[in-house]
């Protein structure tokens, strides 16, 4: 998305008025930009910890099992307007 931005701009696009952008994690380099990256928040802790359940189940023999992902949380910023 950080490079979208500058596509946008060498294409002659506004964002977010002609065009909207959204990062898939939001990482401080979100919030450095301008606009500023409206972006998805993930759970990254979360995420890691499940990860390790998994293969301490698997090398137990547990097997992997069902384990659904959170779903991610939008973090608006200056990057995106309603259509």
């Amino acid at each position: 998305a950080v490079a979208g931005l500058s596509v946008a701009a060498e294409m002659g696009l506004r964002v977010p008025d002609d065009v909207s952008l959204l990062a898939w994690d939001d990482s401080q380099l979100c919030r450095l930009t301008h606009p500023t990256l409206s972006a998805m928040s993930h759970d990254i802790h979360g995420f890691g910890a499940e990860v390790a359940r998994t293969l301490f189940g698997v090398i137990t023999g547990e097997g992997p099992g069902s384990h659904p992902v959170p779903t991610p949380v939008l973090t608006p910023r200056g990057s995106t307007a309603p259509p």
